[in-house]
């Protein structure tokens, strides 16, 4: 049921009649989600410390010091809530991430339900909480965009101005989280809006991450998440040195990218008929024995990004924790857990960073150990979440230091190139939208002459052969309530399609049912294969009646079904996104 702010109508009418009350309005919708995000934010980040203290008995700092047994089971117990409020909630527990927000504003213009805003308050605040090792930045921007979602369906805004102001939460919510307002700008640019830069959209952006930021600033206090130590701007020889740190932060985006996408392939491929339930205690039992040995991959991992910041960890110890991380963090995500990639991200980029910055003590060369640090922290963070500008911004307003400015847009510039150059993707976002027909930078008509229909293909029906009578034939359109039948012969190879009408004026005759075979009746039908195109199966089937065709390798083996209705939907989808992402580019803020 859709809530509708009862006063809307009329506030709005009254500041339609003052002057500039389209510039009026931007300010008032931005104020508000500027202020309703940074309350909830502060609210949010409260919640999430109670909670963690609650199950473990303390802070991140302390988990080295906890009993073996319990940084074992909270883990487990954490995965056992989100898999039972997975089984309760499954359609919007499947909506989680920075991506699903992506998603709204393609397919629902940007109307993001209560529910799901709730669900993914809480799911997140359990699963870090238990120690997941997920961060909170994800959910927090799935909850910013909600909150902003919300306001405008209460004032009832229009589809361009809705997208904008969910984008405007999204920033506002890490402007909130990281005390870093042009950090939360420009995450809503390159990520929500996919650069799709307006000078009146750019206003809103800015206006709500700041006034997130001032209300969070008020509510938490003048909060840092790290301690940095003062930072040294390194000889121009050794700069170098910051391209191989950026390229190797590539590389490591690039395996989080890949093990990302091996799990979810088992998990809805090969493992497909295990219960649901079981992966998300089966990534706690993962995750604390693991702790056993490395406490500090629990949780966000601030702790250890702190640490390592101070030089505290030693080569092996430093090298290991970074592997883990991004294991782990894939692990819990694929597996079912709710949180985001943002502060992990900062964690393997710290553990890179403090591993580079041993490797080059001990070739006595004169650079600071906290700037290869910091400088992994934004390359990782970059290379898996597709923000080169976000990341270089935020570094830079979380240490207040500009003397790192040139080695991060060196080390970033590294990080872009090793993406581009292996996976041709800018973020782990893009490659979901893309799997999803959701984002291409090509036209309507060219996406569909390249997406195939492999992804649609279903389990074929019940097949007959085409020397079978048809009174054995029969009885099967009754039973299995089929208009139409895949006709094979004896080697499996498909000859045709039997339609049930056709059968309609003989099939009184019993005796000529005993007689006649399938394949007197069978209708010749295109064949396609799994690799045939969306474009080429429309044009294939335009003048077939039946409601699906059978899918074939090149020797003629059947292989399944598509129906036809499935690629429509799918081509209709495609070209829907398209004409919106045009229509975008004229009026964003009308």
């Amino acid at each position: 049921m859709r809530f509708r702010f009862p006063f809307s109508w009329r506030f709005r009418r009254w500041l339609r009649t003052r002057e500039q009350s389209e510039y009026a309005l931007t300010i008032f919708y931005a104020l508000l989600i500027g202020g309703g995000v940074g309350v909830v934010g502060a609210l949010f980040y409260r919640v999430l410390l109670l909670v963690q203290k609650f199950f473990f008995r303390a802070s991140e700092e302390d988990f080295a010091s906890l009993p073996g047994l319990t940084l074992l089971l909270v883990p487990i117990f954490g995965g056992v809530i989100q898999a039972a409020l997975t089984r309760m909630y499954p359609d919007v527990a499947s909506r989680k991430g920075v991506v699903e927000v992506m998603k709204s504003l393609k397919l629902k213009q940007g109307v993001i339900s209560a529910g799901t805003t709730l669900f993914h308050m809480v799911a997140p605040v359990i699963a870090i909480g238990t120690g997941g090792s997920v961060g909170p930045e994800g959910p927090a921007c799935q909850l910013g965009a909600g909150i902003a979602s919300r306001i405008g369906q209460m004032f009832r805004v229009s589809p361009g101005r809705l997208k904008v102001m969910v984008a405007a939460g999204s920033g506002a919510a890490i402007s909130a989280i990281f005390n870093a307002p042009l950090g939360g700008v420009f995450f809503a640019l390159e990520i929500i809006l996919l650069n799709d830069l307006k000078d009146v959209t750019f206003g809103v952006l800015i206006l709500a991450s700041v006034v997130a930021n001032v209300v969070s600033h008020a509510l938490l206090g003048g909060h840092s998440l790290f301690q940095f130590p003062p930072l040294e701007l390194p000889a121009v020889r050794l700069l170098p040195i910051f391209l191989l740190l950026g390229m190797l932060g590539g590389l490591l985006s690039v395996g989080f990218m890949k093990w990302s996408g091996t799990l979810a392939k088992l998990v809805w491929g090969r493992w497909r008929n295990v219960p649901r339930w079981v992966f998300p205690p089966l990534a706690g039992l993962l995750l604390g024995i693991t702790a056993q040995w490395f406490p500090d991959v629990l949780g966000v991992g601030y702790h250890g990004i702190q640490t390592a910041l101070s030089g505290e960890y030693v080569l092996l110890v430093g090298l290991a924790l970074l592997v883990l991380k991004v294991l782990l963090t894939g692990t819990t995500i694929e597996l079912g857990g709710f949180g985001g990639t943002f502060a992990p991200s900062l964690f393997i980029g710290a553990m890179l960073g403090g591993v580079v910055a041993q490797l080059a003590a001990m070739l006595h060369l004169p650079i600071s150990a906290p700037l290869l640090v910091l400088t992994g922290m934004g390359t990782v963070l970059a290379g898996m979440n597709g923000i080169p500008l976000t990341a270089f911004l935020l570094l830079v307003e979380l240490t207040g230091n500009y003397d790192m400015v040139l080695p991060m847009m060196i080390a970033v510039s590294g990080t872009t190139m090793v993406i581009q150059f292996i996976v041709h993707e800018r973020s782990l976002y893009i490659f979901k939208l893309k799997k999803a027909r959701l984002y291409s930078e090509k036209d309507g008509a060219t996406m569909l002459a390249e997406t195939s229909i492999r992804e649609l293909m279903k389990p074929m029906k019940p097949v007959v052969k085409s020397s079978s009578p048809l009174q054995t034939v029969v009885p099967l359109f009754a039973e299995l309530d089929l208009k139409d039948l895949v006709v094979v012969d004896e080697a499996n190879r498909v000859t045709g399609m039997l339609d049930f009408a056709d059968l309609r004026h003989i099939i009184a005759e019993f005796e000529a049912l005993k007689i006649i075979r399938v394949a007197e009746l069978a209708e010749t039908v295109p064949i396609v294969h799994a690799e045939t195109s969306l474009a080429e199966f429309q044009f294939l089937a335009r003048d077939c009646h039946s409601e699906y065709l059978p899918v074939c390798d090149r020797d003629g083996q059947l292989l399944g079904i598509v129906f036809q209705s499935a690629v429509n939907g799918m081509a209709q989808t495609i070209l829907r996104s398209q004409q919106e992402e045009q229509e975008n580019n004229r009026w964003a803020f009308k």
